[in-house]
């Protein structure tokens, strides 16, 4: 793969949408769609997407209706259960909407536990644009039981470990760090990711609380980006997104990380 000569940075953003609920149970692709616009996201990894929506015995596809709001395209990949929402019902999974065209979207269910939901990953790369040739990963892990977490992210490397460069993102449920010099508490799937080589990208350059749990007022960061050390050296900025319109749009905060190829970096990382 070749890299660009200009190292022209994209902004890309995890969010979790609540099943296409806001704290106000109401569905408002326009507040969505402001939160994502106003943050400048070029890719965004969605969670708890429901995809199709069931109303009163009727198909609505707000997934569609996002990305066209946003002049995006989109990928989804169902989990394999269906889900529910305030009157609504629907396949549920993640998402990837993109300024850029996708090419190679897979979908890969991961291991899964007796009594436990099936979970999946998402993955689409960018043919062209900036950065093309860049792979985005979009998972959601178990809310319960870091044993289950566990599992899951080693199901996730297993199928990443091959990708060339590329962004693992998505709702952990794992409490990380809160700042770049928090270092005395790693749990067990951070850790693993770690081992792994894979950089916590707030963590490494992170601006702010982090927090990105519940929305309104964030105890916790269980939004993450990763991606592999030898890439790490990209990155440029991270931060959630804090604007009114999010504490109501999900119960969750967005988190965004902004990356270049590295050649042309202005940050050096050390994982």
């Amino acid at each position: 793969m070749r890299t660009p000569r200009e190292s022209v940075p994209i902004r890309m953003m995890t969010y979790n949408i609540h099943r296409w609920a806001g704290r106000d149970q109401r569905i408002d692709l326009a507040r969505l769609a402001d939160v994502i616009r106003d943050a400048g996201a070029d890719v965004i990894g969605l969670n708890e997407v429901l995809h199709p929506v069931t109303m009163s015995g009727r198909m609505y596809a707000p997934l569609a209706e996002l990305a066209e709001r946003l002049g995006m395209v989109f990928a989804f990949g169902p989990s394999g259960w269906v889900d529910d929402g305030p009157g609504w019902s629907g396949p549920v999974g993640n998402a990837i909407l993109s300024r850029y065209p996708l090419r190679g979207v897979t979908n890969t269910w991961l291991p899964r536990l007796p009594s436990t939901k099936q979970r999946s990953l998402l993955g689409a790369t960018l043919n062209s644009g900036p950065v093309q040739g860049l792979t985005t990963f979009v998972t959601h892990l178990d809310h319960a039981f870091e044993g289950t977490r566990l599992w899951q992210i080693r199901g996730v490397l297993e199928r990443i470990a091959h990708a060339e460069p590329h962004f693992l993102l998505g709702d952990f449920n794992t409490p990380g760090f809160l700042g770049q010099k928090t270092r005395h508490f790693l749990p067990p799937v951070l850790r693993m990711l770690r081992q792994a080589g894979y950089q916590d990208a707030f963590h490494a350059i992170g601006q702010g609380h982090g927090r990105t749990f519940p929305s309104n007022s964030p105890l916790v960061r269980i939004d993450f980006m990763f991606l592999p050390c030898r890439w790490a050296h990209g990155l440029r900025s991270a931060h959630t997104v804090n604007l009114m319109a999010t504490h109501n749009a999900s119960d969750h905060r967005p988190l965004v990380v902004e990356w270049a190829w590295p050649e042309r970096a202005t940050f050096s990382v050390a994982c």
